[in-house]
């Protein structure tokens, strides 16, 4: 006992060594993290609503993506030209503009449109926040900042999840419709935009420097020219975990819908509950990397995620061959999500911080923003495909869908061996 106390007296004492600047920063990614988990655990439903299927989804999906490939060059050199104050500020205002757009105007252009930008706002929002606590934090608690902002907006992702299961049930007796109507769902996901607009308010507290206009500023292809092999063999093995995460991930709440036949609200409590693991995940993802080593942790939890995500496959075999109660493989696939999350996603902000360590502090932003490109890389090959097996296949279509992520999740593992087992950090010191 008096070990667990004294291991909890030093992780508070890290987290004491906190910049202001950090703090303000995880509070602006709480909000954020609330927002858009209502948002993220709603929209699928709310376009299907709207009478189109799960094809239409995946092409969603592949033109945010590619909305987000096409501005990672630009969004870097953004990050370098602009004080990250201003477009964190930008990024949200920006994104509430989108979350209205995408209520008042339920059609398919607009639908395509206000997507992307709203993954645009959150990908610009991301190159900025990385470098800005880079700068703001030292060598000895920067794995936990890294891992606290991650984990925090978790964690009110965790409450958007929640709030997102009984919202529309919610607000639909206030018109009078069904929890499942199209109004229900643009009311709940409306309300967002007050969020967003309220995680300005942690932002303006800032205290940062004028930027130096006179600065010498690298354009990216300058930077690429000059660094590109160093970042492509760290992004690698993004790529393919960006691969797999782009076929499963963005249908989630429909394989738990299609495959066992369950209703928004229980798929939103494991939703939640499987945010509030990968939070504390996150959270415990610190003194374990300082324990193993950056690398050897994010391999680790990486590896141990996988026979979690085959379950969830076996769950489909079982159910479309009638072996068992839909209810049963409903409860063992979802313990199976909740864990295969927190494991994979324990290692995000641990790799985070090991890409930004082997890179100097002028090609951060970039790579930061390669990183994000990297990953929506596979959100945009792989939803068309994804969603293309469902409509052909229907339940059946998930079979492969886990296996081929299975695979390329291993395949990824393997690289991160190959490549980085015996990396060593750049020692960046913060300011």
């Amino acid at each position: 006992m008096s070990r667990t106390l004294i291991g909890f007296s030093q992780y508070l004492n890290k987290t004491q060594k906190f910049s202001y600047n950090a703090r303000q920063v995880m509070w602006h990614s709480a909000f954020i993290g609330l927002a858009f988990g209502v948002f993220r655990f709603l929209f699928n439903f709310y376009v299907l609503s709207l009478g189109y299927d799960e094809a239409f989804i995946g092409t969603l999906q592949t033109a945010t993506s590619f909305a987000n490939i096409l501005m990672a060059l630009p969004a870097a050199y953004l990050a370098e030209r602009f004080a990250p104050k201003k477009i964190m500020l930008s990024s949200a205002v920006i994104g509430a503009i989108a979350l209205a757009g995408l209520v008042l105007l339920p059609y398919t252009p607009a639908l395509v449109i206000f997507q992307m930008i709203v993954g645009l706002s959150m990908s610009i929002r991301q190159v900025a926040v990385a470098p800005f606590l880079m700068s703001n934090t030292s060598l000895e608690e920067r794995q936990w900042v890294f891992s606290f902002n991650i984990g925090l907006m978790t964690i009110s992702s965790f409450f958007g999840n929640l709030l997102g299961g009984w919202l529309p049930t919610f607000l639909a007796k206030a018109y009078d419709v069904q929890a499942t109507d199209t109004l229900a769902y643009q009311t709940a996901i409306g309300s967002m935009i007050l969020v967003m607009l309220l995680s300005t308010l942690p932002i303006l507290g800032i205290r940062a420097p004028r930027l130096v206009r006179n600065a010498q500023i690298n354009l990216p292809w300058v930077q690429l020219r000059e660094h590109g092999s160093q970042i492509s063999r760290l992004l690698a093995p993004q790529v393919i975990i960006g691969l797999g995460a782009g076929m499963m991930m963005p249908f989630m709440n429909i394989y738990f819908r299609k495959v066992y036949g369950i209703a928004d609200g229980p798929i939103s409590l494991m939703f939640a509950i499987g945010g509030l693991s990968m939070a504390i995940a996150q959270f415990l993802g610190p003194p374990l990397s300082d324990r193993m080593g950056k690398i050897q942790a994010v391999i680790f939890t990486q590896a141990i995620s996988i026979p979690f995500l085959l379950t969830m496959g076996l769950g489909v075999l079982a159910v479309v061959n009638g072996v068992g109660a839909a209810t049963f493989w409903f409860v063992v696939a979802g313990i199976a999500y909740i864990f295969r999350l927190a494991l994979m996603n324990l290692s995000n902000p641990i790799y985070q911080t090991f890409l930004l360590e082997q890179v100097p502090v002028s090609t951060q932003a970039l790579t930061i923003s390669l990183s994000s490109l990297s990953f929506e890389f596979g959100w945009f090959v792989m939803p068309q495909i994804s969603g293309w097996l469902q409509v052909e296949y229907g339940e059946w279509g998930f079979v492969p869908i886990f296996f081929t992520v299975s695979a390329l999740y291993a395949t990824a593992i393997a690289l991160e061996w190959i490549f980085f087992r015996s990396a060593r950090a750049v020692v960046v010191e913060g300011v």
